[in-house]
């Protein structure tokens, strides 16, 4: 039986399959070295979603949603009232960075001091054209994102990306950029997201049954061998949800501890 976990501590392997990851925060206990998953497939075992990972951007979503989040050169890119995994991994994947959370006073002050989880604005300034200077994105860029945002936001839409009405309303200076490398901080130290405001870990594993039973690269079960958790590909398919992996742990990992006990009453073991 497998429970060694994924593979995000393993640096050759994620050369291999999820480089996405590699400049990034781990969320592991330093222990995800891939070795069950390396053990099985040296036994012929198959493997599934090597490529997906979970990735996680610092940016807090009371204070996203409440503005804008913008790639490197100053464009929208996401509903921000969308899963923080969702605008996490659309950032990572496919934009420039660094990312900004824009927003202006009003949207940053409507967010409980203590709900802030200790976030500052690293730039704040009375108009986008003073902004966008002070973040080196292209002059008018980040003008013209926000302008386009508060023509529709003033009629309650967001033809683009579908934001929620109730988040929608123009924004006005002064306007402040935060930061995502600068992560979260409780009790005044830095506790999440410092560096390139980016962790993650891999959801690609061994392809099973759902009573987790190890195949093999032609679809055959592999006698006697079983796997749980992050070192099984199991529920996730190209995304994630906070504490799913519960459901891989427990559920499926009793499903195949299970029939893990029963082969081996059936073969006397």
């Amino acid at each position: 039986m497998l429970t060694t976990g994924g593979f995000a501590d393993n640096e050759e392997m994620l050369v291999d399959h999820a480089p996405h990851l590699l400049a990034h925060g781990r969320v592991s206990d330093g222990l995800d070295d891939g070795s069950g998953i390396r053990m099985a497939a040296a036994l012929g075992a198959a493997t599934r979603r090597m490529g997906v990972v979970e990735l996680a951007l610092t940016a807090l979503p009371a204070l996203a949603v409440r503005g804008v989040l913008v790639n490197a050169h100053g464009q929208r890119f996401v509903n921000e009232d969308v899963y923080p995994g969702l605008f996490s991994v659309a950032a990572v994947l496919t934009q420039p960075a660094p990312y900004w959370v824009i927003v202006d006073e009003e949207g940053y002050e409507a967010v409980p001091e203590r709900e802030r989880w200790g976030v500052v604005p690293r730039f704040v300034s009375e108009t986008l054209g003073e902004l966008e200077g002070e973040l080196g994105m292209p002059p008018g860029a980040l003008e013209s994102s926000v302008g386009t945002y508060n023509t529709h936001a003033a009629r309650g839409r967001d033809p683009y990306f579908h934001k929620d009405a109730r988040w929608l309303r123009p924004l006005e200076g002064p306007f402040a950029a935060i930061d995502p490398r600068a992560g979260f901080h409780q009790g005044g130290r830095p506790s999440a997201g410092a560096g390139t405001g980016v962790a993650g870990f891999t959801l690609g594993g061994l392809r099973t049954t759902v009573d987790g039973a190890v195949l093999d690269v032609s679809g055959a079960v592999l006698p006697g061998l079983f796997a749980a958790g992050r070192a099984a590909s199991g529920i996730h398919g190209e995304g994630y949800v906070s504490g799913t992996s519960l459901g891989d742990g427990t559920f499926f990992g009793r499903r195949a501890g299970v029939a893990a006990a029963a082969a081996g009453l059936r073969s006397g073991s």
